[in-house]
């Protein structure tokens, strides 16, 4: 997996409520982001790859390489469904 996510760039954040909302223009979308979303979807930057994502996390987290990057793999694709970011190469 050594795609690299990128955010969407007309996106609108702001916190919310429940999360912090990210806003798609062109779908006329609203998606709430809970804190973890939220901090994996700052880090699609089109530099950063999946893995290195999972590295740091498990770094920082008790969870193994293995179970982190895992974690983010299943964050990324719903990132990805809802339109919010794309993979690149």
């Amino acid at each position: 997996m050594s795609a690299k996510p990128t955010r969407r760039g007309e996106l609108v954040q702001s916190p919310g409520e429940d999360g912090w909302t990210v806003y798609v223009a062109e779908d006329d979308a609203l998606h709430v982001l809970n804190e973890t979303a939220r901090a994996i979807w700052e880090l699609c930057d089109g530099k950063t790859t999946a893995e290195e994502m999972g590295r740091a996390v498990a770094e920082m987290t008790v969870m193994t390489t293995a179970e982190s990057i895992a974690a983010i793999a299943g964050t990324l694709a719903s990132l990805a469904e809802r339109g919010l970011i794309t993979m690149t190469t």
